[in-house]
């Protein structure tokens, strides 16, 4: 055996070692997809298609590039993926091909002992550009050795860009109507940096969006709807800038609410109410409304103020009544359409930490209510 030989095998022998941690470590790892949910199916995922068009082969449908594509060359089609060791998953997401963009339809089915079940009911994606990403399709929650998704183009030929896989927490979303308003609740979802809301006057198309923290999953509220008017809602989980679990669509009709006559000590013969100010005055503005208590100025020396957000949120301050006077003043003119649009009320007591003063900036847009707690004399 030649020197030369050995030093050939040496070589070779030496390179597989380098190379081999890397591969490993890709088997092992699930790579994400720019754009897209969940992840890649694992190195080894065989991709098998039922007609190819030209060079846009199966596996291109599982490269991480959203850019290549498979095309079966016909309007209906099918595509298997079977994955090295069994996966668990309840949704899978699809970038889809069509020029021009058109309906698309989709069926997802599991292998399960050999078997291919059905997993989802009929989905469809309305596509809206040349390569569209929908949102997650949900499937049957469960592991599964491959899965297997059957299509059909429409009028155009079919083609899927990529597919990835995942396991998220569902969000389960409640509504409750209120005056000019609706508040949502939902369960929190473990490591979501954040939400958003979705909503709109239409079911599933949404014009108008919130951002929302993390810690306002159990009670947030909507304000300036029209009541009478049905609003549809999804909640959508962030993490870390990525839009993951969405949830259901509840809808939501914000109404008034009912209202009894009563007669005020101030007119006993009319029943009409007091005038603002007077004796026997009772607030129109009550809690249960949703509408802010300013149509009375209180009186005294010192006072509670209890300031509700639309998070739900509540903040209290024990405050002189000039500074509740101040307060009630600056937001009946930022309500008629005058003044700053925030206010700072100074937190006095609270004022913790090496700080000459604290000062809690309340924004006008973010109040729902705010009520006022005069001391007794």
């Amino acid at each position: 055996m030649s020197k030369k030989f050995l030093a050939t095998v040496l070589s070779f022998f030496l390179i597989s070692i380098m190379l081999l941690p890397s591969a490993t470590h890709a088997a092992a790892s699930n790579k994400t997809v720019e754009g897209m949910l969940g992840f890649s199916p694992p190195a080894g995922t065989t991709a098998k298609a039922s007609s190819i068009y030209s060079n846009y082969v199966a596996e291109n449908s599982i490269d991480g590039d959203t850019e290549t594509f498979w095309n079966a060359g016909t309007p209906k089609g099918n595509i298997e993926l079977i994955f090295p060791s069994p996966i668990e998953m309840n949704f899978v997401q699809i970038t889809t091909g069509a020029l021009p963009p058109i309906a698309v339809s989709y069926t997802i089915y599991g292998l399960e002992g050999g078997k291919w079940v059905p997993i989802s009911e009929q989905i469809n994606h309305t596509l809206t550009a040349k390569y569209t990403t929908s949102q997650p399709d949900k499937v049957k929650l469960g592991t599964y050795d491959g899965i297997k998704i059957d299509a059909d183009g429409g009028e155009s030929w079919l083609a899927f860009n990529e597919i990835t896989i995942g396991m998220v927490e569902a969000i389960n979303l409640k509504g409750q109507p209120q005056n000019s308003s609706a508040k949502l609740s939902w369960n929190t979802i473990k490591d979501a940096t954040n939400y958003k809301i979705n909503y709109g006057t239409e079911p599933n198309k949404y014009t108008d969006s919130i951002a929302v923290e993390k810690d306002a999953a159990g009670n947030y509220v909507i304000p300036n709807l029209t009541n009478g008017k049905t609003y549809y809602f999804q909640v959508v989980a962030i993490f870390n800038g990525v839009e993951t679990a969405i949830s259901n669509e509840v809808a939501v009709t914000p109404n008034e609410p009912q209202t009894t006559e009563t007669t005020t000590p101030g007119n006993p013969s009319t029943g009409e109410p007091s005038q603002p100010g007077k004796s026997g005055t009772t607030n129109p503005n009550d809690p249960s409304t949703g509408e802010p208590k300013n149509s009375q100025t209180p009186s005294g020396n010192r006072a509670i103020l209890v300031v509700t957000m639309t998070t739900g949120l509540e903040k209290e301050f024990d405050l002189s009544m000039k500074e509740v006077n101040d307060f009630i003043a600056w937001y009946e003119g930022k309500q008629a359409g005058s003044g700053s649009a925030s206010y700072a009320i100074n937190k006095h007591d609270n004022n913790k930490g090496p700080f000459s003063s604290r000062k809690d900036y309340m924004l006008f847009d973010r109040i729902l209510t705010f009520e006022v707690s005069e001391y007794s004399k």
